[in-house]
């Protein structure tokens, strides 16, 4: 750490060298304007370079760091957050739509990664209502297009 401090310390000292003897040399006029926002410039390059240098990772900075399993389980977490946050926004949409077009329904999405990895829409559990039961080619045509998945992947309760 008094490595980077020193670091720091020595190319803000020669920066602002630098930056005095050009503005010297450069006088007034609207080139010493440039001299000067140059010259901020260059002390901020001289203050950030040796911060963009130190990497720290927040498990270096825990005790005992973290082990490839807690690593793998808060992937895991992250995986499944993303997940399910991704699976109620489309929930959330295809029963927005289905009122639009006034169906009183219930949609649940489940989400899955296919054979490449991808994350897609697994599975879309719609609960309808007896009333909207004459128009189910309609519902089911909105949910189709609004996700995506195939009739297979659908299910249909009548509640």
């Amino acid at each position: 750490m008094s490595e980077l401090f020193h670091t720091i310390l020595l190319r803000v000292t020669l920066a602002g060298i630098a930056s005095a003897v050009a503005l010297r040399v450069v006088g007034d006029g609207a080139l010493r304007e440039i001299v000067r926002l140059a010259s901020g410039l260059l002390m901020l390059l001289a203050l950030l370079q040796p911060l963009a240098g130190l990497r720290l990772s927040a498990a270096a900075l825990l005790p005992g760091g973290l082990s490839a399993d807690d690593v793998a389980a808060i992937e895991q977490q992250n995986a499944q957050t993303t997940m399910s946050t991704i699976a109620a926004s489309i929930a959330d949409a295809l029963e927005g739509s289905a009122a639009a077009a006034g169906f009183d329904c219930a949609v649940h999405v489940t989400m899955e990664n296919d054979a490449d990895g991808i994350l897609q829409v697994g599975r879309v559990t719609v609960r309808y209502r007896s009333a909207d039961a004459k128009r189910l080619d309609e519902l089911k045509a909105i949910i189709t297009d609004g996700c995506g998945v195939d009739a297979d992947r659908q299910e249909w309760i009548l509640e």
